[in-house]
């Protein structure tokens, strides 16, 4: 997601120039900054990113360094609520800004897919967002070498399957979990 401080007068990637995103989680995120700086041509429109710490954003945005934040999450309740932790108190709900090119991302860089995040995700009333909005998702595989068993292959998957509902309270994108996609043309 890409969350813009409440007030704010940036709904859309044209409103960034000149300006500085903030990136949660900084350097693992790099990919998603270089998509979307190619994407919407970030580096002519001369935005810039810097990474930031949990324990950062709140100076930043009162003091106003970044102008939006780029949160890689996954959206659970958990980590939903530590986003909007960092608008407490506030008298004007935060904003989003749609990926609208996401589907054309993900059909460039096959690590990343199009993704509808639903109404209300954010907070409930007002809903935020307002509408579904068109976002970019980062899956997660879980990956094994050709050359072990199918055996072990499938006892660790009936393993996580089996303790997946104990695990998702301390590891939330486990509830994300699903079947893999077998196209010949996926990804992995």
């Amino acid at each position: 997601m890409i969350v813009t401080p409440p007030g704010s007068s940036v709904s859309g990637f044209d409103d960034l120039k000149g300006k500085t995103v903030g990136v949660i989680g900084g350097e693992v995120n790099h990919k998603v900054v270089e998509v979307l700086t190619k994407e919407y041509d970030l580096e002519r429109a001369k935005v810039q990113f810097r990474n930031l710490a949990l324990s950062d954003i709140p100076q930043a945005l009162k003091s106003k360094q970044v102008s939006a934040l780029i949160a890689v999450i996954p959206p659970t309740d958990k980590y939903l609520s530590m986003l909007r932790n960092l608008f407490p108190n506030a008298k004007q709900k935060p904003g989003l800004i749609a990926i609208e090119s996401a589907g054309a991302i993900a059909a460039s860089a096959k690590a990343f897919e199009s993704y509808e995040l639903p109404k209300g995700t954010l907070r409930g009333s007002p809903p935020i967002p307002d509408d579904d909005l068109t976002t970019l998702r980062i899956p997660y595989y879980l990956v094994a070498k050709k050359a072990i068993s199918d055996d072990v292959i499938g006892a660790v998957t009936k393993a996580v399957m089996e303790t997946r509902r104990e695990l998702i309270a301390e590891y939330p994108v486990l509830a994300q979990i699903g079947k893999p996609d077998t196209d010949k043309d996926a990804y992995i």
